[in-house]
Order: structure tokens, then sequence, then C-alpha cells
């Protein structure tokens, strides 16, 4: 079944998220001309899409995990800026002859992460297009001082949150139709905005973080070109979880090349200072130490595996 526009619109509306309290962050919501927010002392805005056939398939994800993939993504950016979630708006491209049934799906998986974060659901757009396409906007709420990627200081430490390379291995099952890496290939389509993890690197003063969208290699040389200084990367000593380790053995590829180039992690890439790290690890579990923040020494990053590069959406 396919509904008009404003059939449609208003039967999507009533997937809006419910919250746990009778209060909302959005005073006006879905179904007006425009949103009323409540109070945002110190607003931070961020804006993603996501496009068929170049950041997710149908042939891969259900609607489901295309809406909640959606915006585990976009919210992503406001974790790495240490800001807590407070409105998503959406603007759909849907082609003609979509099945409601996808749609309701794709608001299902929206909302299936916007309600345990108390984020709301402010509105939208919807219009024909040639493919299934989501555009989004979030506002969060800055917890204090912004974190930034051009912060990073001579001395401090280069961390991550969780384990690198997972992500790009479940695509690889995903796009050679791998089986038997059911953990990898959920790690590329459900990731997490890792907001646990801002609110304790908040609390630790870190001032450097961005998440790790494009992949280790890219992001690392986003961040030392932003601060000025070199990062002196060292993963051979990293540990490989199981199922990584076997994907490597299974498929021949390298396993340090993989983690450096692979996207679409979203763990927080941070530095801080050496003295704060075992107070962060006793408090965060599986942040991982990568190397070291120096002065400036010709090269921006250092230790990477030759050849690594940033990561190519699909």
């Amino acid at each position: 079944m396919t509904r008009g526009e404003f059939s449609l619109i208003n039967h999507l509306i009533k997937r809006r998220p419910k919250p746990d309290s009778l209060f909302r962050p959005c005073l006006v919501g879905p179904g007006d001309d425009a949103a009323l927010l409540s109070s945002v002392s110190r607003p931070v805005i961020t804006t993603d899409t996501q496009r068929e056939n170049v950041h997710f398939r149908r042939a891969w994800q259900t609607p489901f995990e295309i809406g909640s993939r959606a915006v585990q993504v976009t919210l992503s950016d406001l974790a790495a800026s240490f800001a807590k979630p407070v409105a998503l708006f959406i603007n759909l491209g849907i082609p003609q002859g979509t099945p409601d049934l996808i749609l309701e799906g794709i608001y299902e998986g929206l909302a299936s992460v916007l309600e345990p974060l108390g984020c709301d659901l402010g509105g939208g757009n919807t219009c024909r297009s040639e493919e299934l396409s989501l555009d989004l906007f979030a506002i969060g709420e800055a917890m204090g001082e912004m974190p930034q990627r051009g912060n990073a200081q001579d001395g401090e430490v280069l961390c991550v949150t969780g384990p690198l390379g997972h992500a790009r291995a479940g695509l690889y099952c995903l796009q050679h139709r791998l089986d038997g890496f059911s953990e990898l290939i959920h790690a590329f389509k459900r990731p997490v905005a890792r907001f646990d993890a801002a609110e304790i690197l908040f609390k630790h003063g870190v001032r450097c973080a961005m998440d790790v969208s494009d992949g280790l290699a890219g992001d690392a040389m986003h961040m030392a070109k932003a601060s000025g200084v070199t990062l002196d990367v060292n993963l051979a000593s990293l540990p490989l979880s199981s199922p990584f380790a076997d994907w490597c053995a299974k498929t021949g590829e390298e396993a340090l090349q993989t983690m450096a180039s692979g996207g679409e992690e979203y763990q927080l890439l941070f530095t801080c200072l050496e003295e704060h790290l075992d107070a962060i690890q006793s408090e965060l579990f599986g942040v991982i130490p990568l190397g070291k923040v120096k002065s400036f020494d010709r090269e921006y990053v250092k230790g990477l595996p030759l050849g690594s590069s940033s990561y190519e959406h699909m």
C-alpha cells in the first residue's frame, strides 16, 4: 500500500518517539509549520545524509536497520562534541511506488534510537526522488566546553574508545556474501553513538575528540593537521577480537591495514593527559591507547601501515 503525501506524513508522525516522562524537548513538534524547542542554552548542530547504494542497501539492511543506523551516524557527531541530543529532523526522499511498510520500518528504527536517549523527533519533510534518501539535522546541548580536533597537545596519549576494523570487516562480509561473522556484520549495520563515553571523557577534561567515521588513517590526519602535531601511532600491540582474527584468517585480509583504513566505526578518537588515562580506563571499558602526540616532525601521522587511506563510502 502507498498513501498520498499528507496521509503518509500523518501516519509517520504517529511513530514519533514516546518520552519516558511528560517532558518533551520539542514543545511543538511534527504537524505544524515549524518546531518549538524548549530552551537550549548551548546548542550544538550537525547534519548528515544517507543515500541508497552509497550509505546503505536494502538488499543488506531492513528498513528498521536503515532508520536506526541513520540516527546513530548522525548523533555520533553530537557525542564527539560532548553534547546531549535534543531533537532530530529528517527529510525523506521517496522513490515512486515505495511501499509504506518500508517507510514505517525506517521510522520505527528512528524511534528505537531516539527514545532511550530522550531525543525528540522535531519534524521534517517528504519529497519524491529517484532513490531512497534520508537527510538528517540534529540539535544537541553541549555539556560544557566543546572538544575540538585542533586541541591535541604534545605529550598527550592518543586513544580510541573501542576496536577498529570490525565495521569494515562486516561490510566485506556483506559485499562478498560471507557467512559466519554476525558480530562483524552487526558492527557495520548497527553502530552506536558513544554518548556513554562522551560523559566520561568530558568529566576527565578531554579537550580533543572526534568520531572515527572516515577510518583511523583519515581521521588521525584530520586531527594532526588541525592541531599542528605529529601523531605517532602503534597498532602492532593492539589485541584482536576472536571474530576479527578469524575473519582475517579466512579472507587473507591484513589486520593492521583493515584497522587503519576501515571507516564507519563511530568510536571516539581522543587525546588525554597520560596521568588521566588510568582513571578513564577504569570508568570506560574498552579504551585502547594508540600512540603519542608529539611536536610536529615533518609528518602528521607516523606508524600506520603503508597504503593506509581514508574510508570511501561504498
